[in-house]
């Protein structure tokens, strides 16, 4: 059995993902709030080589250990990396920007998925650093797929008009200075616990607490992806991929003269 060929097949399927990913994280460079994924390559568990010979003048059978040998890698996981993006400002009233010293700074936000649920539930809970809103027409804060933006309380935010004002700790007041809310803002400390759905949302495992969050208005936060290292990235990736295309044509050409030249029948 040709391994090699085997192995370096699994590298070039881990390295197409890799690539795939990269691919969209450069995409996404001006996407706000988004979150450039890291990819977690590893080999497959590796096989423990064993010999067995009998002694020609004792009959007795014994083995001995060869060694190890690897079967290849693959990709693990994509693991988005929450360092935050590169800050830019808007004046718009809807974009909002948060930062904590304590963690992970997120949005609470209400997700309705109308092919599942019926016009009287009540969505799932999730979270995002995406802080571009806009006003719906009835009135609440809502995100770019139209998810209600959630208030300290876990209700909707009806800001009724963009005439609304966000103070640095959260506290929202319409133009007369009345109060409407205060906006749902967590923090996490482990956000590799997070598990992405899409969307730049965000779900976690558990009820995330609410903690001291710095909101800047008119100001939004776009990707956090580092065009040139992940150029760099790609570019190594191709060569490893390039690599291991070579070994398999090398190993092509060795079965074909196996097959041509050595196995024929004189």
């Amino acid at each position: 059995m040709l391994r090699g060929m085997y192995t370096a097949s699994n590298a070039m399927q881990a390295l197409q993902r890799q690539q795939e990913m990269l691919s969209n994280n450069l995409a996404n460079v001006r996407t706000p709030g988004f979150r450039a994924d890291q990819a977690s390559l590893r080999t497959f568990p590796e096989m423990l080589i064993q010999q067995s010979a009998v002694n020609e003048r004792t009959g007795v059978r014994s083995k001995g250990t060869v060694g190890t040998l690897a079967t290849g890698v693959f990709m693990q996981a994509a693991t988005p990396n929450f360092a935050q993006g590169s800050i830019t400002e808007t004046g718009n009233a809807t974009d909002l920007q948060i930062s904590s010293e304590t963690g992970t700074p997120m949005f609470t936000v209400l997700h309705k998925n109308v092919n599942e649920l019926g016009p009287a539930e009540r969505g799932e809970t999730l979270y995002t650093t995406n802080g571009q809103f806009s006003v719906g027409a009835d009135g609440l804060l809502r995100t770019s797929e139209n998810d209600v933006v959630l208030g300290e309380d876990g209700n909707p935010l009806n800001v009724v008009n963009e005439d609304f004002v966000v103070s640095a700790d959260g506290a929202v007041t319409d133009g007369n200075g009345q109060a409407i809310g205060r906006l749902g803002l967590v923090v996490t400390t482990q956000p590799e616990e997070l598990e992405r759905v899409g969307n730049g949302l965000y779900r976690s495992p558990q009820e995330l607490d609410v903690a001291p969050v710095k909101v800047d208005q008119g100001v939004l936060e776009l990707g956090n992806v580092e065009v040139e290292q992940t150029m760099a990235e790609m570019n190594a990736g191709l060569r490893q991929f390039e690599a291991n295309q070579k070994v398999i044509q090398a190993y092509d050409r060795t079965a074909e003269k196996a097959v041509s030249e050595i196995g024929r029948v004189r």
